[in-house]
């Protein structure tokens, strides 16, 4: 890394070789993740320029990567048609979700979104996200880690073990600071599954963003699809399963169902 006060750029850093595919800043501005066409995600203190943690994927290229709006996890996706959930406080992977059929290009939480009877402020605090892929699909996801199933060993010769103290080595303690991670065991690490998976547009999916009052999704062939969130304005439904269904539609205001370059369908 080089820096340079008197003249643009003031900065140059220079982390992993090959193309860097995402970059995405804490909400508070404090740390910086990339994700790169080696697989890395790559976690550096913004001010100090200091590597904090990162890890592998467990195949291919990472392509995006998202923050939750507390600065505790980030999302990761890419070439191994997964979705992987980093933890800042214990410098890992804590889960990863399978549901995609192809690269995912897309994540983001979704932070207008909370869960009922729930103030968003508790120790067990549930955090929905979404995932877009080139199988055109998204997916809705719930992390809640108090809810998530931890793996446990398997002695040598013998059955699975589910008393207290068998957990994975990898669950248990935390990475040291600023090491890159390999990526560990799949069954050493919990895995989520989707709440929904609907296939949204006919072109593999480039991203999407949440807004309090829908989704927005971005495929290849320059169309965007705006879905309204059901019941926005009301009190908010506890039903997933909804708000991909006859409840979801795509936003017929101003241009038209789909948002394209001739704003028309």
């Amino acid at each position: 890394m080089s820096y340079n006060s008197l003249q643009n750029p003031v900065a140059r850093w220079h982390i992993c070789q090959g193309s860097i595919n995402g970059i995405a800043f804490s909400a508070d501005g404090a740390y910086i993740a990339t994700v790169g066409r080696d697989g890395y995600l790559r976690v550096f203190d913004y001010k100090t320029e200091q590597l904090i943690c990162g890890g592998k994927s467990y195949y291919g290229a990472l392509l995006c990567c998202a923050w939750s709006m507390d600065g505790k996890y980030i999302l990761t996706g890419g070439e191994d048609d997964l979705v992987q959930v980093w933890s800042m406080e214990d410098r890992k992977i804590v889960a990863w979700g399978e549901g995609h059929n192809s690269w995912v290009s897309g994540v983001a939480f979704d932070s207008y979104w909370m869960a009922p009877n729930s103030d968003g402020v508790g120790e067990n605090v549930v955090y929905r996200f979404g995932s877009v892929a080139q199988d055109a699909q998204l997916l809705l996801w719930d992390l809640e880690m108090d809810e998530l199933v931890v793996p446990v060993r398997r002695p040598l010769g013998g059955s699975p073990t589910f008393s207290t103290g068998s957990q994975s080595a990898h669950w248990d303690s935390a990475c040291p600071v600023g090491t890159l991670q390999p990526a560990p065991s799949m069954r050493n690490v919990p895995k989520l599954t989707p709440l929904i998976a609907h296939r949204v547009h006919t072109e593999p999916l480039s991203g999407l963003i949440f807004t309090q009052e829908s989704i927005l999704t971005i495929c290849r062939e320059g169309n965007i699809k705006i879905w309204t969130r059901p019941g926005f304005g009301e009190s908010q439904s506890s039903n997933s399963d909804s708000f991909l269904s006859t409840s979801m539609k795509e936003k017929t205001s101003i241009s038209g169902k789909v948002i394209g370059s001739n704003y028309k369908q």
